[in-house]
Order: structure tokens, then sequence, then C-alpha cells
């Protein structure tokens, strides 16, 4: 890209259009890590904040509140954050399609896929490999978390890693701050809190390098169901999270 364009699209905030609705399949640019911007925040920046802050909440809320209430707000969780993703899609304009790298890619389904097999040996080497829960049908149950996990992932990098590498104007910084709500929104399962934090800081970084979101997810999908497959149920409680996890009877 040349460097007029460049800085076209740094003078209007892509951030957030380049991270946006096009990266569940496409690659974006590279962020600039220094820029000739000030410290202070502007407007967008605000608003950008405001955007991650409501939804964080919104997300913690829905995870510690019990059902049937917990539906309703899990719909309107999903709500705001299609409602910032076409909000910023309107004020500045679809970015250009772009195809993933195929070398990154399969680069990150592979490391996962190698980090997933040694979960497995591993858990058959100590005797805790174990089926799915509940899965009658294993493959159909197996796909549903692997489009659940670049879904996790889109609301990840997309929306809270694009927003504070904004506002941060720092790719690293934005990418521990995403990490961290990543796992307290696991909490408190013992398991999948520490997991989310370090892999959710390895992830965005690579989000940062490449941004791409599908073979990311599909990299956490396969991490993830290795997880559910290795560990006992008693420790993980089925990957539940928040009231779920405190509320799990084996």
């Amino acid at each position: 890209m040349h460097r007029r364009a460049w800085k076209y699209f740094l003078g209007r905030g892509s951030c957030i259009v380049v991270s946006e609705l096009s990266l569940v399949m496409t690659e974006g640019f590279p962020s600039q890590e220094r820029n000739n911007r000030g410290a202070s925040l502007g407007k967008r920046e605000w608003a950008s904040l405001l955007e991650a802050c409501v939804g964080f909440l919104l997300i913690m809320v829905t995870v510690w509140t019990p059902r049937p209430l917990q539906t309703r707000l899990f719909w309107i969780s999903a709500a705001w954050l299609v409602a910032c993703t076409v909000f910023a899609l309107w004020r500045q304009g679809f970015p250009r399609f772009r195809l993933p790298s195929l070398k990154a890619s399969a680069l990150m389904i592979a490391s996962g896929l190698f980090i997933a097999v040694l979960l497995m040996l591993l858990a058959a080497a100590a005797g805790t490999l174990h089926g799915l829960f509940g899965a009658r049908e294993p493959l159909r149950h197996a796909s549903g978390y692997i489009i659940w996990a670049i879904i996790q992932q889109y609301i990840q990098q997309t929306f809270f890693f694009a927003r504070f590498e904004q506002v941060t104007r720092n790719g690293i910084l934005a990418g521990l701050l995403t990490a961290l709500l990543f796992g307290v929104a696991h909490l408190p399962n013992p398991v999948l809190a520490p997991v989310t934090f370090l892999g959710g800081w390895l992830l965005s970084e690579l989000f940062r390098r490449y941004r791409s979101v599908l073979p990311l997810g599909i990299g956490h999908g396969l991490v993830g169901l290795a997880i559910a497959l290795s560990v006992p149920d008693h420790i993980q409680h089925h990957m539940r999270v928040g009231l779920g996890y405190l509320r799990y009877m084996s």
C-alpha cells in the first residue's frame, strides 16, 4: 500500500475500520506503533473506549446472571457489539477486501493443531482423556464450538483489541489489555482464566501482525476442544465460566 494511502487511513482512524467485519475473512494492514499525534485522546478515542467498556460490562453481567435473564442479556450484549460495528463501518466506510496470507493462516492453524494434539497425548498418558460432555453427535458439537471460537476471536480482536489499539496507540499494550479482559471474563474457572490470558495475549500479538481472525478462531477452537477432552470435568466444569462454573454439579 502506498504511503499516501496509508497516512490517509491513519488520519481517518483506521485501527477500527480495518479491524471490523471484513477481517473475519480478510487480512488487514499492520498497525503503526508510532505516529505523530499527541498523547491526548480525541472524541473518537473516547467513543471507542466507551464502546469497549460498555461491551465488557455487558459481557460480565451476562456470565454472572442466572437464566432466563441471562439469555436476554446475551442478546443485548450481541446487539451492542453489532451496533458498534455497524456504526464504525457507516462512519468510516468498508475497508478494501484482501485475502489473508495463506502461509500465515496455515502456520496459525497448524500451531493450534500441534498444541491440541500435544495436550491430548499428555492427557492420554496421565489417564485423564475423556469424551465431550453431553455430545451425542461429537462432530457436530466440535464444529459448533469452533464456530463459537471464531466469534470469540472476532469479539476479542476486532472489537476490543482494535479499540484499545486506537486509544493507546500501542499494539503491544492493547494486546495485554485485551488479554486481561479475556482472562477476567473466564473467571472463576481455574483452567480457562490463566489459559485465556496467556493465549489471548498470544492471539492478539498474531492479530496485530497478520490482521486475520479466521485462522486464529480455528486455532483457538482446536485448543479449546483439546482442553475439554484433556482436563477432568470436575476441574474445568465443562468449560463453564462465571455463575455457571459456581453452579456446576457433576
